[in-house]
This record gives structure tokens, C-alpha cells and sequence, in this order.
């Protein structure tokens, strides 16, 4: 049974992992490898050794960032999270995300696991789009060959990518973004899908969170593409993988100290150079397993270590913080799958966060549309489960208690007929059937006729017919720019 979250971190741990942290910016510090930082940290008061890239921070510097952070928060400005395999505070309404940039696709109609092609990556899309319950959609795989088969160069994957979430959906979540002219033409794609510039920093997309690499490196390419977010006044996040064990200590706690000096870290380097850039952080931890050598992001241990570093941030610093929920160490859909992925939306659920992702399998390397079913299902049935019992006389109904009595039925009474759809969750995978069928697990069999009926329907365009032919210009210019 998940617990309390006072009784995974209480006030005291979270005061001492705080100091620890603080101990380890002060004292190791972080190898900042983007030189561009290096003027606005030495103006801040941070000790930066150019020779090396490690720069020291000092406490009351990395105090101030975070205290300037809580105040815009306090002030209204949003921390925009942006990533479709991490899962950030909402409100209880399931708001699930299809993302990821998976390499290989499990097709549920072969069983075959493959390269995903172009046509796999828009019938993805425009499964999104057909569910009410996914309100993200980024990139579910990556767009590694042209409707030809043909290989698509790596500029060009993400241009591509974005250009195809653009037409097929209106529900647009993130992009990888891996350079400054990448940058500028998915800021240019997202002032067309907005409506214009103003709506897009108002409501940004076709950006995403870049990586440190624990222990302690901000490597450069990915400080350069958050230094230009800032610059531009669009969110910047923060996502580090430490596992424990291997890039960090194995005690979750020493794993929550490594994930909050990379975070702070970070969160200094933009504040320094931009004071007013909004920065969010995330976590997607893991433990080893020693008997296999095989990193695991949905132990219980890692569970734990995400939500612990969640609610410092949350409590500690006053900030959203986002958990790697998205990511399970399942290869296929099965009993597995299933149990991690309610594991993990589960303890999301219990600091407040539903905009869970779905799809993904093997640690985030295999996207398949039965297992996004199966994690559709899965939030359905915890959202059902955690559901407010109402008391009115309609749900406590006296009169119907007298009227069947002692040892009657209330099968066949008007208020079951009424009240039944409101009262009882109709799940649309998991078998209730008294009737065995051996060696078939029927979740899984009804999730490929759902997507069998999928595959018989035409995927057109979200957008209009004039929407569509600009966004179709966009792509043409940005292949040109990419392919100089």
C-alpha cells in the first residue's frame, strides 16, 4: 500500500538532505561545461575554474536563487514542465501524454519489435488525438525513416517529427531540441500552431527538458539549448538520471542529495545569466540490480527516491518538481507492465500529480500501443478508485432500503438502472468475465482488436486545410535551412 508522503520524507530528512546538498555544490560542485555561463556565475559569486569547467557554488547564492524562484511562483508565473515521459503537479483530472522519442516500436498486430517508420509515428499521433484522455502529444518515437523506408538524416529527425505532431494534432506537448537553429525554427512552428508569437510564450510547445549526467556534469550541448531558452523567455527544465548504485550512492537518500545539487545547479547557471528565466526541475532515478547489471526505473526503491526529491522540492523550495512515472523496466504488456505502471501512476497520484505517460516500455526504449492502452486503463481505474463517496439521499436511498427489505434484490430496481453508469466503472480491458479462457490474457487480446479497429480508420489532419499547407511550407524551409 503506497504511504503518507510525510512517512517517505519527513520535514527533518528533508532539512538535512538540504544542507548535504548544499555541502556538495560548496565543496564538489558541478562541471559546467557550456563556457557561456562561466562571466554571469563569476559576477553571481560563484567560483568557477575555467580550466576544468567545475564551478563552486556558495550557500546563501544557491538560497537566493531558490527563494527568487518561490517568489514568481508565489506571483503567479507558471513552471511550465515540458517532457512527455515525466509527470508534473495537475489538477485530479487525467491528463495522460504520449512522448518519449522511443527507438524501437512493438507493433501489436505482428508482435514484431522494430525501427518505427513514418507511418507508425503518424497512426501514434493520431491515436492521441482520438483519445479524450491524453491531452499531451509529443513524440512518441522517433521519425527514423521517410514514408520511402529511406533512413532520415539526424538534423532532420526532429524538424520532421514536429512537423507531422503539428498537422495531426491539436493536443501539442514537446520536441527534442538540440541546437539554436532547431530552436528557432520549432519557436517559428509554434507561433503558427499558437496563433502567433504572444500566444506561444504564453503557451509553449515543441520544447522539452535536457539531461545532466549525474554524478555532477551539465554537459555543453544541452546547458547551449537551456542558456537559449532562457534568453528567449521559454521554460527551462531540468532532468537528471542518477542510479543509484552506480552514478550515485545507493541510498535513496544520497540519490535525492545527487538529484537536488544537479537541479540547484543548474537552476543557478540560468538565474545567474537570465534572473527572471523560469526553471523547473524532474527527476527520472533508477537503482541498479546487481545480479543483472541492468539499471531499473520502476523498483520500489526508485519510486521512492522520485517522490522523495518531488515533495523537497515541493516543500523544501515551494516548487512543481517532476517524477519519471513514464518510464518501466517491462519489455512487453503483461502482468508486469501493468503492476509497474499502476505502481508508479500510483504514487504520482499521492502528490498530486495525474498527467500520467502511457506507452512506454524498457526504460523508455520501446513505445507500444497496447501498453498505452493498458496505462490508459490503469488511470482509469486508480482515478476510480480514489473517487469522493457522496452521501446524498439519491446515494444512500432510505426509502429503496425498506421498500426491497430483508433479504431481497435490487438487480432488477429502477434506481440500479439509473444509477449504475455513475456508480460502477465499465473497464474496457480487464476481464470480468466468469467464463475461462486458458493460455489467453484477454487484456491484452482486446487491446489489438482495439487498435486492429485503429488501424481500419483513415488519420487526417487535426488541423484546417490552410493550417495544414502552412505548417507543410514550415517543413519545406526548415529542410532546406537543416540540409545546408
Amino acid at each position: 500500500m503506497q504511504q503518507r508522503p510525510d512517512a517517505i520524507l519527513t520535514s527533518e530528512s528533508m532539512q538535512r538532505i538540504h544542507e548535504s546538498t548544499l555541502q556538495v555544490l560548496e565543496r564538489i560542485g558541478l562541471k559546467v561545461l557550456y563556457e557561456g555561463f562561466y562571466p554571469y556565475l563569476e559576477k553571481a559569486g560563484a567560483r568557477v575554474d575555467r580550466s576544468t569547467g567545475i564551478v563552486r557554488f556558495p550557500p546563501a547564492l544557491v538560497e537566493t536563487v531558490v527563494a527568487g524562484i518561490r517568489r514568481q511562483i508565489e506571483g503567479g508565473k507558471r513552471q511550465f514542465i515540458l517532457n512527455g515521459v515525466i509527470c508534473s503537479r495537475t489538477t485530479s483530472d487525467l491528463q495522460l501524454k504520449f512522448g518519449g522519442a522511443a527507438i524501437e516500436y512493438l507493433d501489436p498486430l505482428s508482435g514484431d519489435v522494430r525501427e518505427p517508420t513514418e507511418a507508425d509515428l503518424v497512426r501514434l499521433i493520431g491515436f492521441g488525438q482520438s483519445l479524450p484522455e491524453v491531452t499531451f502529444v509529443g513524440n512518441p518515437v522517433c521519425h527514423l525513416k521517410d514514408a520511402e523506408g529511406n533512413r532520415i538524416p539526424g538534423p532532420l529527425q526532429r524538424i520532421m517529427t514536429a512537423a507531422l505532431v503539428a498537422k495531426y494534432t491539436d493536443k501539442y506537448g514537446s520536441n527534442e531540441v538540440w541546437n539554436e537553429e532547431e530552436l528557432q525554427l520549432l519557436v517559428e512552428l509554434g507561433a503558427i500552431v499558437r496563433g502567433g508569437q504572444r500566444e506561444f510564450l504564453e503557451n509553449p510547445c515543441f520544447v522539452t527538458a535536457k539531461e545532466t549526467i549525474a554524478p555532477l556534469v551539465f554537459p555543453r550541448e544541452d546547458g547551449r539549448v537551456l542558456f537559449l531558452l532562457a534568453e528567449r523567455g521559454l521554460p527551462c527544465t531540468i532532468v537528471p538520471m542518477p542510479i543509484g548504485g552506480v552514478s550515485s550512492p545507493v541510498t535513496a537518500a544520497s540519490n535525492i542529495v545527487m538529484t537536488a545539487a544537479e537541479v540547484l545547479g543548474v537552476m543557478v547557471c540560468l538565474r545567474s545569466a537570465f534572473p527572471e528565466a523560469m526553471v523547473a526541475g524532474g527527476v527520472i532515478s533508477g537503482v541498479m540490480d546487481m545480479r543483472t547489471g541492468s539499471a531499473s526505473f520502476a523498483a520500489p526503491e526508485a519510486i521512492r527516491q522520485d517522490v522523495g526529491a518531488a515533495l523537497l522540492f515541493e516543500r523544501r523550495y515551494g516548487q512543481d518538481f517532476a517524477i519519471g512515472t513514464g518510464y518501466i523496466d517491462a519489455l512487453y504488456p503483461g502482468v508486469q507492465s501493468a503492476i509497474e505502471i499502476l505502481s508508479k501512476m500510483s504514487a504520482a497520484a499521492t502528490i498530486g500529480r495525474h498527467n500520467y505517460p502511457v506507452g512506454l516500455l524498457l526504460g523508455g526504449k520501446r513505445w507500444s500501443p497496447v501498453q498505452a492502452m493498458i496505462g490508459v486503463e490503469m488511470a482509469h481505474y486508480l482515478q476510480e478508485a480514489g473517487r469522493s463517496i457522496c452521501t446524498t439521499e439519491e446515494d444512500i436511498p432510505l426509502d429503496l432500503f425498506e421498500e426491497v427489505g430483508i433479504g431481497g434484490n435490487y438487480l432488477g430496481e429502477t434506481h440500479t438502472a439509473e444509477h449504475f453508469r455513475k456508480n460502477a466503472w465499465m473497464s474496457d480491458l480487464m476481464e470480468r468475465s466468469l467464463v475461462a479462457d486458458a493460455g489467453v490474457d484477454r487484456m491484452i487480446e482486446k487491446a489489438r482488436q482495439r487498435w486492429s479497429e485503429f488501424m481500419k480508420r483513415d488519420v487526417v489532419p487535426a488541423v484546417s486545410e490552410e493550417r495544414a499547407r502552412e505548417i507543410d511550407r514550415w517543413k519545406s524551409t526548415a529542410i532546406r535551412i537543416l540540409s545546408k
